[in-house]
């Protein structure tokens, strides 16, 4: 990965390529730089009036590793430069120079260590710098041999930028290639006419020029300001680049999620786990397992960069930096062009789709955002209830069945014959149904909560005592009104908080808590033989307590790539994928196969909640019981070319069952043509009888309420959010009846509130609704959405 030993990198442009030693004093500069450059990011700092932290918290490990490289690399150049200016002038009388190396270096180790916590800190480190250029140009002054030698001049720059240096040629034709490739991929499939297609595949061989031209000139100054036999050091992040860019393509195609958020979540639950987010994504590797992954990535990477290095000094490669510039400034000049007469001849969509596709875009004519930008703020979703929690004299029993993975249309009558028949003949009628989310702990949370999912994180970073925590506010209600609660998992109810966020720490709200999180016999059984017990444990409880006054949940995870059912359980689909893989590029043959697996795992989860209804209906406890069975979110099979869930808000993956069975005396309940997963706590609280003033404030509509409105307008409107949006970038869907709004906001996958949104699109039954103004779209938006400004935006402003 080394470039080379001999080639000149010492700041005076004259100086023979023998000189170039070893020196402690560079070394301790160089170091120190990168010491200090740390300090932000040890100690967490929170900079500037909007107070951005230069440090992330748990889920964010992605952006904490770029943080941190990024630092390394201008502490390092910032201190390993200033060395070499410092040794330009004092030349071999470098005393001062050495001591403040050393001054520089203590205070970087002194600084991380005391955590020190304002920019005072920098002031320092500056004053050390500047009195260190202060020596030395003092020194030089008095140094006859130096002034003899003559000092900086223009004449050296341009003979500098002219001289050929060797470089690595071999790899960066690799990653132009590599970077080529992903952004063909992404071209192709843009929905524009071919001629469109070729020219933003011109505008991106020129872009890509320019970026790894630009990853030439860092190292390049990386390189040169590092002290010899550390310059392999700034080649270790280097060298990952062309790999991480294929692996970037590769999980786009299979999740459609950029590859830093799958990097991200790796810290969700606060500490770096990698092998708990491959075994929720189906590969159970286990903690050495997934360490050697990492490890074994890096080290092909460092391999590839190696051997390129090897390649390019048999070619004797070598480029200078004028060349190098001037390549970059004519790509960039070129995409800058392709840009302006793209801006003339393109339409605005066509122009916005290129611009979403591609994570890198340079230029100066970029499109806007959307259709319009508005300032909003969400209403937060809690109940407004102050008084106490009347104990209620009439509680039903609740049986709640959360589905893993469970969209829609998997319950029909050839997979889930009985769940088809509660939908039809006894469950409440809603229409479309709708998840809050595209992954569980977000639609968890909007189902428990009844408040928009956006809130997620910040619902959980503001629990004020994580050990005395009871949670959501509807749950607590609910005990207090004497409702006992169990909660029955397979899965450990620590991942992503799912227990903490919903039910509080222990058994602050539920009576019993069942999950896979011990070394116990439970947690060595496989999905489906929890399920199994789960549902023995549950008949036993339900036999041992008097008929009302139980809220029993239950998650069900067969449905759940990698899909499981009983040994004992004979599946509907024979033809199905045995080694449950998918491919990147399948046949419809193979997609079927992996769908077929799905199928049954739905099919087993419909025979366990068929028999523990059966169950209550011998015990006779059936009748006046209420059921909820829904699903977390959906399950996408290469509809919109993404396999699985988390990836976006497209019906396979938010259009979900909701099927609600209320109480036989109490009716069916009026009919919905919408219905979402916030809905749900409002109107159990309804139906049950506690106080009002415990819905008033939550997110969801009350489904005991009729909709406004007439016809195919009768509807209220669903909300499903993510921090999981894929490419897309589409982060918000509104949905009344056939009317959809489409919404996106930077930095999604931190999973905070925005406060600013884009509208991409409104579409209803004629298609895309077309409006003059961003105004237009905003007054589109309260007329065919109204209720969601009642629910869901406290203000919703145009910014201009």
């Amino acid at each position: 990965m080394q470039l080379s030993e001999t080639q000149p990198h010492s700041f005076h442009l004259n100086q023979p390529e023998n000189k170039d030693r070893f020196h402690w004093s560079h070394f301790a500069a160089w170091l120190g730089g990168i010491l200090c450059a740390l300090v932000p990011f040890v100690g967490a700092w929170e900079v500037g009036p909007m107070q951005v932290p230069v440090r992330f918290g748990s889920g964010n490990f992605g952006f904490n590793l770029l943080i941190a490289t990024s630092l390394c690399f201008i502490g390092g150049i910032v201190g390993g430069y200033w060395w070499r200016l410092g040794k330009w002038w004092v030349g071999n009388r470098d005393r001062g120079l050495k001591v403040v190396s050393a001054v520089l270096f203590v205070l970087g180790i002194l600084g991380n260590l005391t955590g020190a916590l304002d920019v005072v800190f920098f002031y320092l480190v500056a004053a050390v710098l500047l009195a260190g250029l202060g020596i030395t140009f003092a020194q030089r002054d008095r140094n006859a041999r130096r002034v003899k030698m003559g000092g900086p001049s223009w004449f050296n720059f341009v003979n500098w930028l002219k001289k050929p240096t060797p470089w690595n040629v071999a790899f960066y034709l690799l990653l132009l290639l590599v970077l080529l490739i992903n952004n063909l991929t992404l071209a192709w499939g843009l929905d524009v006419p071919l001629s469109g297609k070729i020219e933003t595949l011109l505008g991106r061989f020129l872009t890509q020029i320019v970026v790894v031209g630009g990853c030439f000139l860092l190292i390049e100054m990386a390189m040169r300001a590092t002290p010899r036999y550390f310059r392999w050091t700034p080649w270790m992040a280097f060298s990952l680049f062309p790999l991480l860019v294929v692996s970037d393509q590769l999980v786009g195609m299979m999740w459609s999620r950029p590859l830093i958020n799958v990097v991200n979540v790796m810290t969700q639950s606060g500490d770096f786990k990698p092998e708990v987010e491959l075994a929720a994504s189906g590969l159970d590797v286990g903690p050495l397992g997934a360490r050697l992954i990492v490890l074994g990535i890096w080290a092909g990477a460092g391999l590839i960069a190696w051997g390129c290095w090897v390649v390019s000094k048999r070619l004797k490669a070598s480029i200078s930096m004028r060349v190098a510039g001037s390549v970059i400034l004519v790509a960039w000049l070129g995409v800058v062009a392709l840009q302006g007469v793209g801006s003339i001849v393109q339409n605005v969509a066509a122009r916005q789709l290129e611009h979403k596709a591609f994570d890198v875009n340079i230029g100066v004519f970029t499109p806007p955002k959307g259709v319009g930008s508005y300032k909003v703020t969400f209403f937060s979703g809690k109940s407004e209830f102050q008084g106490e929690i009347p104990k209620l004299e009439k509680k039903p029993d609740v049986f709640i069945f959360m589905l893993e993975s469970t969209r829609a249309d998997a319950i029909r009558p050839e997979v889930a014959p009985f769940l088809s028949r509660f939908r039809d003949e006894e469950c409440q009628q809603l229409g479309e149904t709708w998840s809050g989310a595209n992954a569980t702990h977000l639609s968890w949370f909007s189902f428990f909560h009844s408040r928009v999912a956006v809130f997620w994180r910040k619902a959980l970073e503001s629990i004020p005592d994580r050990k005395t925590f009871a949670g959501s506010v509807p749950l607590q209600q609910l005990k207090q009104a004497g409702y006992e609660i169990e909660v029955r998992a397979v899965c450990d109810l620590s991942y992503k908080d799912f227990g903490l966020s919903n039910f509080g720490a222990g058994t602050n709200l539920a009576k019993l808590v069942i999950q896979a999180n011990d070394d116990s016999d439970f947690s060595h059984a496989n999905i489906a033989e929890r399920e199994r017990l789960n549902f023995e444990s549950l008949k036993k409880s339900v036999l041992a307590r008097p008929q009302g006054g139980g809220l029993f949940y239950t998650a069900l995870d067969s449905p759940h790539y990698n899909y499981y059912w009983h040994e004992t359980f004979q599946p509907p689909f024979a033809d199905y994928d045995e080694d449950t893989r998918f491919p990147l590029n399948p046949t419809k043959k193979e997609v079927e196969r992996v769908k077929h697996r799905y199928w049954n795992a739905i099919a087993w989860a419909d025979f366990q909640v068929h028999q523990f209804c059966e169950f209550l209906k011998k015990e006779g406890r059936y009748d006046e019981s209420i059921i909820i069975v829904t699903g977390d979110h959906g399950e996408e099979f290469q509809e919109h070319g993404s396999w699985f869930h988390c990836s976006s808000l497209q019906p396979e993956q938010t259009h979900v069952p909701i099927l609600i069975k209320w109480p036989k005396s109490m009716g069916r309940g009026p009919s919905h043509a919408t219905a979402n997963h916030l809905d749900v706590m409002p109107s159990l609280l309804s139906a049950l009888g506690m106080p009002k003033g415990t819905i008033r404030g939550l997110a969801g509509k009350n489904l005991w309420e009729e909709d406004a409105g007439e016809g195919v307008n009768k509807a209220h409107t669903a909300i499903s959010t993510t921090a999981y949006a894929g490419q897309s970038g589409e982060t918000m869907v509104l949905r009344r009846g056939p009317y959809r709004a489409v919404f996106s906001w930077p930095k999604y996958w931190e999973a905070q509130v925005p406060d600013k949104v884009v509208l991409e699109r409104i579409t209803g039954p004629d298609g895309v609704i077309l409006k003059d103004s961003p105004e237009d779209y905003a007054a589109e938006l309260r007329r065919i959405f109204p209720d969601a400004f009642e629910r869901f935006f406290k203000t919703f402003e145009v910014i201009r």
